[in-house]
């Protein structure tokens, strides 16, 4: 038998309630619903756009769109007896990032945790493990015939992040903790409008989002299993990048809910770009780099760092230009690290370069940087 759907009037219930209460969970309270059921009543009604205005719902059904595709438009109204046109325009409201980052912490809540693995036998104490992965833009379409680098497709991607983690955990020691760094931009597109947020490029992508969210948060579960097995501790952190704005948040809500029962695995939820994580004697930042420049992002760690004058080997590490940049500026070391992914048709049309790389980079609690392993990401011919 089909499920009957919820009528209208339930659904605007729910949204005056919201309203009404200033929270989703207030609201769920006050109507004696759960937040799950209350957050999926919301999530339809915007949908069906009751969210909008009756001017413009009606505006929207005689263009013949639905409530998702139409994003503005022109509401003309005639005066019957003059003839005189009235123009009024509109647009829908655009989404809170902070309702959508509840929006995803409801959706995964009861995920089943992963199973778990067997500790190492031995570790090194003093040691961690930075693993950054920077731009990696899983859901990207490339050809090499156009580009004059590698194919890259969900695949492809799967394929080169299992390899190139091999290579780099092969080189490093049993560090006692590792860092597993999202370094921004881990999704090529924000939605399944394949276009930037920003700046609305057209972008060469899998069209089926929803398969590369899922691909996403599998790929990154495998990669912390790995890592389980070679260290105590395995830290995550997932950072926006100018691709991915929202559908960052969907790895770090997964990831958390999937490990939340392993005590060996934390992943950190903050909605703030930049992240901060002393390990002795160094201290380690990480931000995309999208928004401030190197110089500047130094002046602002310096300022509001918490544990700045208690470590004396500082480094920041940034993405986003997808080539190496290195910098001393004043008593941090600055670095931009290069791409996980291979350049698509837009970067190569522009002529930026074609080597990719990954890193695991090792830390002492008294000296800082004492190994670093790379590997440049090069598939074996065929």
């Amino acid at each position: 038998m089909a499920t009957q759907a919820t009528p209208d009037e339930t659904l605007i219930e729910a949204l005056q309630a919201v309203s009404e209460y200033g929270s989703k969970t207030a609201a769920a309270a006050a109507l004696g619903l759960s937040r799950t059921t209350l957050q999926s009543r919301v999530a339809s009604a915007k949908l069906r756009g009751l969210h909008l205005s009756s001017g413009i719902r009606q505006s929207i059904q005689t263009a013949g769109l639905s409530a998702t595709e139409a994003r503005a438009g022109w509401i003309v109204d005639v005066d019957k007896e003059t003839g005189s046109r009235t123009s009024t325009y509109w647009r829908t409201p655009e989404p809170d990032p902070t309702d959508y980052a509840g929006e995803l912490a409801a959706i995964f809540e009861g995920m089943a945790p992963a199973p778990a693995v067997p500790a190492p036998a031995q570790t090194m104490a003093n040691l961690l493990t930075l693993y950054p992965l920077m731009d990696v833009h899983y859901g990207m379409h490339a050809w090499g015939a156009e580009t004059g680098s590698d194919d890259y497709d969900l695949k492809l991607a799967a394929s080169d992040m299992h390899q190139a983690f091999n290579a780099v955990m092969a080189l490093t020691p049993s560090s006692a903790d590792a860092l597993l760094l999202i370094g921004g931009d881990f999704f090529h597109a924000d939605d399944n409008r394949s276009e930037t947020p920003g700046h609305g490029h057209k972008l060469d992508t899998d069209t089926r989002h929803w398969k590369v969210l899922d691909g996403g948060v599998q790929l990154l579960a495998t990669v912390i299993q790995r890592l389980l097995e070679k260290h105590a501790r395995v830290m995550v952190r997932v950072l926006r990048g100018n691709h991915d704005e929202h559908a960052h948040m969907v790895l770090t809500f997964a990831l958390a809910e999937r490990y939340r029962e392993d005590e060996r695995v934390t992943v950190e939820k903050t909605p703030r770009d930049l992240f901060m994580m002393q390990w002795g004697r160094a201290a380690i930042f990480a931000h995309h780099g999208d928004k401030a420049k190197p110089d500047r992002l130094a002046l602002y760690l310096s300022d509001t760092c918490p544990f700045w004058s208690a470590t004396r080997h500082r480094y920041c590490f940034t993405g986003h230009v997808h080539h190496d940049q290195a910098k001393d500026l004043g008593p941090l070391r600055w670095e931009s690290l290069r791409a996980f992914c291979p350049p698509d048709a837009y970067a190569a049309s522009m002529g930026f370069g074609a080597r990719r790389a990954m890193q695991a980079i090792t830390f002492d609690k008294s000296n800082g940087i004492v190994l670093r392993a790379i590997d440049p990401i090069e598939r074996a011919a065929a």
